[in-house]
């Protein structure tokens, strides 16, 4: 029998491992989970959750979308589909990550937050879709000035924002579903932020 896990669930978990998972990770561009990828940081962080909890176990991995071409990012246990996404507007020497936006943002490239969630709302999966951020802000010590930072540029806005541009770009019903915070990870640069999830209906 499959044991139960919310998204809700699955959100608290990555951002309460995170800081083991950080804690032994020696990364290509410094030490810390915060500088590597996507996939990686993901693989790394279900590795830790898989160890300590059985539930996870049944999370799959690159599910093929039962209506199309492609693969999903992860299917939770009771089938809900969730497509992934790090939200990190900055490289591991400080500087602006110049596609970062886009990357999540826009609804005109492939494999957007957006666009992955117009993809899940017109899927055939039994559930009702979901979507997943690891969200890295700048250090509050951090020594470096960034220019034109907003004060707007927190988890929560970036969270609800993603739910405006769903809701303008294809008139389709999301919600924001957790918001977990972390901070004091070893990485210069990636140091806190959050993990965030989305319903999409």
């Amino acid at each position: 029998m499959t044991q139960a896990l919310s998204l809700e669930e699955l959100t608290q978990a990555l951002a309460t491992v995170i800081h083991d998972v950080d804690s032994s990770t020696e990364g290509q561009y410094g030490n810390g989970i915060g500088s590597e990828n996507e996939e990686r940081q993901l693989a790394l962080l279900l590795e830790q959750l898989r160890r300590e909890d059985a539930r996870y176990t049944g999370i799959e991995r690159e599910v093929e979308y039962p209506n199309e071409n492609g693969k999903c990012d992860m299917v939770l246990p009771d089938g809900t589909p969730v497509e992934a996404k790090l939200i990190r507007y900055w490289r591991a020497n400080g500087d602006p990550e110049p596609h970062m936006f886009k990357h999540v943002f826009s609804p005109f490239h492939n494999n957007t937050l957006l666009t992955d969630a117009h993809r899940l709302s017109q899927s055939e999966f039994s559930n009702s879709g979901g979507l997943l951020g690891l969200f890295y802000a700048r250090s509050d010590d951090d020594p470096h000035t960034v220019e034109s930072l907003s004060e707007k540029y927190t988890a929560a806005n970036i969270a609800d924002k993603v739910v405006r541009d769903i809701e303008y770009w294809y008139d389709i019903e999301a919600r924001v579903c957790q918001l977990s915070h972390f901070d004091g990870l070893q990485h210069s640069v990636h140091k806190q932020g959050a993990v965030i999830s989305w319903v999409v209906e």
